[in-house]
């Protein structure tokens, strides 16, 4: 045994001193296996066949850990255990013990409050990791406070429930997560949570956006293409998944992939494997791949839009996000963060919301979700000159904003009625009259230099001249 093995070996039987782990399974060569192996890195080890043995050593000894088989002679098998453990006794770790192959079962777990889970036969090298991770391992805050992972601050029931699944599915880089949720509630930056917490985090995260790109270009653009293997092929050129290597792929959107690719996805998932446009040979592909969707992808596949047999197999951790109308306890918490964020930005540090404005905001309907909200903020930072922001201003900023989501939705309807000139005229005097007449603040929420905005100001004022003339 090498020195660094040694020395790991020692720290875990320092902190396992006067820790108890229960093993249940109802094979007696398993239990006693995981025994001697668990006894020999310093725990004190319990063992039960059945779940009743379980319930009664769980309520004497309160262990640390217990060790649960999926599958368990008697009138509870291993999930009926993990519930009513997780329900009566919520800080004791639970890692369940499946048969290969079993993920469904597997994400149902650790989705009811499992740790983890070690398919048979045990990996004890795996077993070793999961127990030093389980030793260190700090959960989120108590139930009374607002959860904090790292910069995913929530405090409602719900979206808790969602950060604590997936902390433990981060660490399940062979399971694929499909991500559920409207347009605005965060997806992304879920995916992107899944990818920091995982082993993968040091490798890339490359988001490919499924309805932004050409279906004659899908799979160049995701496998690549070899030289030759197309008119404009002039040269070899690797694809998004292969740029991925050791990574995270995110198909954001996947309820816009087109059909005839489904197959190639599908094919991706299952064999890790995929060709080069051009090529016979195989690629391995080492990545974790995420899928997200604002679609239901029920009705797609009802009308032949998507594959059942992908929709299966992607679907096997499911995570909903819920609209921010439904999570309403997190926007205060969430108005703090984008006032720091923009405060930092745009050097007007401090900024605050009154009581009553915090109360407009909690209960607005939000159809925009969080991206709406974040919007919001961003423009009140950029154009108000109070340090405290108050009911008045928010209601302005709320209704200006409406108007504006109800223009776009109607562009195209009301094209015809007015041009481009107009529709430029229009909103520069918007943002002049809400930034007051400040030409920075203007620029700022129109997403435009200083300069441009001047020289449009210009232009729309000699235009006005000219028609002034004209008509005398």
């Amino acid at each position: 045994m090498g020195a660094d093995r040694r020395q790991k070996q020692i720290s875990i039987k320092s902190a396992a001193k006067d820790k108890k782990i229960l093993i249940v399974d109802d094979d007696k060569l398993i239990r006693i296996g995981l025994e001697k192996f668990v006894s020999k890195l310093g725990f004190e080890t319990l063992n039960a066949s059945s779940g009743d043995i379980a319930l009664r050593i769980i309520e004497d000894s309160s262990p640390f850990m217990v060790l649960l088989d999926f599958k368990l002679e008697g009138a509870h098998d291993g999930l009926d255990l993990l519930s009513m453990i997780k329900k009566s006794r919520p800080e004791i770790v639970v890692v369940m013990i499946s048969g290969k192959g079993d993920i469904h079962g597997a994400v149902e777990a650790m989705k009811a409050g499992a740790l983890d889970y070690l398919e048979k036969p045990v990996d004890f090298h795996r077993l070793e990791e999961i127990l030093k991770s389980s030793l260190s391992l700090e959960l989120a805050l108590p139930a009374s406070g607002p959860s904090i992972l790292d910069d995913f601050i929530l405090a409602n029931d719900k979206m808790r429930k969602i950060a604590d699944i997936i902390q433990r599915l981060a660490l399940k880089t062979d399971i694929t997560v499909l991500v559920l949720g409207e347009s605005g509630t965060g997806k992304n930056f879920l995916c992107q949570k899944i990818h920091k917490l995982s082993s993968r985090k040091d490798y890339p995260y490359v988001q490919i956006g499924c309805s932004n790109i050409p279906e004659t270009l899908f799979e160049s653009e995701l496998f690549g293409h070899e030289k030759g293997a197309f008119t404009d092929a002039k040269a070899a050129k690797k694809g998004l998944i292969e740029m991925a290597q050791g990574g995270t792929v995110l198909l954001d959107e996947i309820g816009e992939m087109p059909y005839t690719f489904q197959a190639k996805i599908l094919s991706l998932l299952e064999e890790k494997r995929f060709r080069r446009v051009g090529s016979l040979q195989d690629i391995h592909a080492d990545i974790r791949l995420l899928a997200a969707t604002n679609r239901n992808l029920h009705e797609l596949v009802q009308k032949k839009r998507f594959r059942l047999d992908l929709f299966y197999r992607l679907n096997v951790a499911t995570i909903e996000l819920p609209p921010l109308r439904e999570r309403r306890e997190d926007i205060p918490l969430l108005v703090n963060i984008f006032l720091d964020k923009f405060g930092e930005k745009y050097i007007c540090p401090g900024k605050t919301i009154d009581r009553a404005g915090m109360d407009m905001l909690k209960g607005y309907s939000w159809p925009g979700n969080i991206r709406q909200l974040k919007n919001l903020i961003e423009k009140m930072v950029v154009l108000s000159d109070e340090q405290v922001i108050g009911i008045d201003e928010i209601s302005s900023n709320l209704l200006t904003q409406q108007v504006i989501e109800a223009e776009q939705a109607n562009r195209l309807e009301n094209m015809t009625d007015l041009s481009l000139e107009a529709m430029e005229k229009k909103y520069i005097r918007t943002a002049m009259k809400l930034s007051g007449g400040n030409q920075r603040k203007a620029a700022d929420l129109l997403k435009i230099s200083r300069d441009t905005l001047r020289y449009r100001l210009k232009k729309l004022k000699n235009k006005s001249n000219y028609s002034a003339k004209t008509e005398n």
